[in-house]
């Protein structure tokens, strides 16, 4: 049976999770009748007086971008039997990549390159957090790259030297939680697209948004867009999948400026993905970034136009 429930918040944001059809909604509140969405009917909208008197014993999920304000005046009736949906939080323009998300991306790189004859490197392969990925390549061969010795760690080096390590080229060069400790990521890229065999991939997985750690070197956080730049097409690599994963619920502190403090922080994801495989063999001069114009690496994309699209709203 599922639970019921009254969305506080008529607008888009309720319509995502009434079409997700996990709860039952009983009722919708909303403050300004404008606003109300498609799918909401007459019948549904309620006052938060229809609500006391009629829906009390149903808990209230906040729906719209003003959730501060919702619960100062849902506090001032009494009303604590309240949370937040995660729809607030979310990114209409984000992409949620679920093959190489968080969770699943292992087992799509097994299924990828874990055969025999194929070599595969991983980045930062050092246990550090109990993550020891040596076994998830039965028939593949492995070998482990980290800048410091430890359990896993065949070779010990600099990323951004990498391709002097090695005389032969591998199928599959992969990490996770490495690119946001690497003082020069732009030299990495480079490094590990030299050591890539043609037609094999490159995966990568870092933060787009999360905790500062493992200072002083915690140097950058990257968008999923950011990894495609630092592996464009004009260096011989196609974008296979990218996007983000796990959502973080964000939200200015009483430390924030004052005119944040409170506020929704939305488009917080903790990770970003990124597969891109090699389709031409890129060197000498044209392998450099001194040699590439903005346009190579964000292509027919642009920077929006943030008063037309408010116009447009």
């Amino acid at each position: 049976m599922k639970e019921k429930i009254v969305l506080f918040g008529a607008g888009k944001n309720a319509e995502k999770v009434y079409s997700r059809g996990l709860q039952e909604i009983v009722a919708v509140i909303d403050n300004d009748s404008s606003k109300v969405g498609k799918l909401f009917h007459k019948k549904y909208i309620i006052s938060l007086k229809d609500y006391i008197e009629k829906y009390r014993d149903i808990p209230i999920v906040i729906t719209s971008i003003y959730a501060k304000d919702i619960i100062e005046q849902l506090r001032k009736s009494g009303i604590f039997q309240y949370k937040i949906s995660n729809v607030i939080f979310e990114a209409d323009d984000v992409t949620i990549a679920d093959e190489i998300s968080h969770d699943n991306w292992r087992n799509y790189l097994k299924l990828l390159c874990d055969k025999p004859g194929m070599r595969v490197l991983e980045i930062g392969s050092r246990v550090v957090t109990g993550a020891c990925l040596r076994d998830l390549f039965q028939y593949a061969e492995y070998t482990g790259f980290d800048f410091y010795q430890g359990e896993n760690v065949d070779v010990v080096g600099d990323i951004h030297k990498l391709h002097t390590y090695f005389d032969e080229p591998f199928d599959l060069i992969f990490c996770s939680a490495v690119f946001e400790h690497l003082a020069m990521p732009w030299k990495a890229s480079l490094e590990m697209i030299k050591l890539l065999k043609k037609n094999g991939y490159i995966f990568v997985e870092t933060h787009y948004s999360y905790s500062s750690h493992e200072r002083p070197w915690h140097f950058f956080q990257f968008s999923e867009n950011a990894l495609n730049v630092l592996f464009p097409e004009c260096f011989g690599i196609k974008c296979v999948k990218k996007g983000c994963s796990n959502l973080l619920e964000g939200r200015f502190s009483s430390e924030a400026s004052a005119y944040l403090q409170g506020n929704m922080v939305a488009g917080l994801y903790c990770h970003s993905e990124f597969l891109g495989q090699k389709i031409e063999e890129v060197s000498g001069e044209k392998l450099s970034w001194d040699n590439i114009s903005l346009e190579d690496v964000v292509g027919a994309t642009k920077y929006p136009n943030i008063r037309s699209e408010r116009r447009e709203k």
